[in-house]
């Protein structure tokens, strides 16, 4: 039964889950947006890439243009071709993070570096197989003077428009998800600590991964768990809105901060992995006790939350009698839905929370959510 019910929900193996998409409307004040149109020379790009004040975010995609496709840009600028606008963002530190145009640029800063050879040219082949430094000394001239026309996206507009330019402007072999996005957008001490955490041992033992996941799939988890335990009680719907903005509001947390959200996470991971092992986050068959492969991050939440407000002491617990009535969880249609369809809805994520610091008192462990989790 639990096979065909987890068939029918067709979740993926990496996430657990499915999660609908959800409206992301934007609210008046959420809309401020402020941009600056600028001619950039490539002398300047140059220079700016040379000083570390252009940068590409951390998780930004690889370069993989090959020399033929960077020689036909090349090629573009001398013969003066338009090409497309490039788009910048202006960070905390007066630095600018290349949100679109990462291949052009880098093409750009390779040729001049003389780091490869004019290949695959179609107009100019009379500098085929030349280096830059190779070139008429117009030429280089003229390329240096070349102006790219750039978009700077203003350190003063709203996160969440910087996070809805990142998203639409994403248009790469390989999108970046939510987190990859964030971890662009909202770069500080916060984001640092989702990176250290995802790496420690108890963690990584529930997850089943020595290393974590990629796309930043565990940074993500850690980031709801913080999100709801601090913010539960006002959690409504986007969670992508929700998760935006709990991550904004500290991700330049201080050290104290950032010490009291490692304490927070240690101390839940250790109480969810005294209590479930390597079950944890996964859905486990009453009857037989076959545990489904994939962590489930609906479960996750449920998990950690009810964990982090246990009282009684890990000696005073039968751990078979936690294990039983979590289990038995999963026999109730109400509660796979909660945990499988539309999972960041308000009502459906109480609920599954609820149930579960139900299942935790009934084994006979003292559970104290911050407030009343029926509201």
């Amino acid at each position: 039964m639990l096979a065909r019910r987890m068939e029918e929900y067709d979740a993926p193996a990496d996430l657990g889950e499915i999660e609908g998409e959800e409206d992301f409307v934007f609210p008046p004040n959420e809309r401020r947006l402020i941009t600056q149109p600028l001619d950039l020379s490539i002398q300047t790009l140059l220079e700016q890439w040379d000083n570390k004040l252009l940068i590409l975010p951390e998780i930004q995609r690889e370069y993989v243009w090959d020399n033929g496709k960077a020689s036909r840009l090349i090629e573009s600028l001398i013969l003066n071709i338009p090409i497309p606008v490039l788009y910048f963002s202006e960070t905390q530190e007066a630095k600018y993070e290349i949100i679109d145009g990462h291949q052009r640029v880098r093409s750009i800063v390779r040729y001049l570096n003389n780091e490869f050879v004019l290949s695959g040219v179609a107009v100019l082949r009379e500098y085929k197989g030349l280096r830059f430094h190779q070139l008429p000394d117009r030429e280089q001239r003229f390329l240096r003077m070349r102006t790219l026309r750039t978009i700077i996206i203003s350190v003063e507009s709203h996160p969440n428009m910087k996070f809805e330019i990142y998203e639409r402007l994403n248009t790469g072999a390989i999108l970046l998800n939510a987190q990859e996005l964030r971890n662009s957008v909202h770069r500080g001490s916060f984001i640092d600590l989702l990176h250290e955490l995802s790496k420690t041992t108890t963690f990584r033992r529930m997850i089943g991964t020595k290393v974590p996941r990629k796309r930043m799939v565990d940074e993500e988890l850690i980031l709801r768990f913080f999100s709801l335990h601090s913010e539960l009680d006002t959690y409504r719907t986007p969670l992508k809105r929700f998760l935006n903005n709990y991550t904004q509001r500290v991700r330049n947390a201080n050290p104290d901060e950032i010490g009291n959200f490692r304490k927070t996470f240690e101390g839940a991971t250790k109480m969810v992995h005294a209590l479930l092992g390597t079950t944890a986050f996964r859905v486990v068959n009453h009857a037989t006790g076959a545990v489904e492969p994939a962590v489930n991050r609906a479960l996750f939440d449920a998990q950690m939350l009810s964990s982090c407000w246990v009282k009684s002491d890990v000696a005073d617990i039968e751990i078979a009698a936690v294990r039983r009535e979590l289990a038995g969880l999963f026999s109730d249609e109400s509660f796979m839905d909660s945990i499988q369809r539309a999972t960041g809805d308000r009502a459906r994520t109480l609920k599954r929370i609820r149930e579960t610091v139900s299942a935790l008192e009934r084994a006979g462990l003292r559970v104290q959510p911050p407030f009343d989790l029926s509201r």
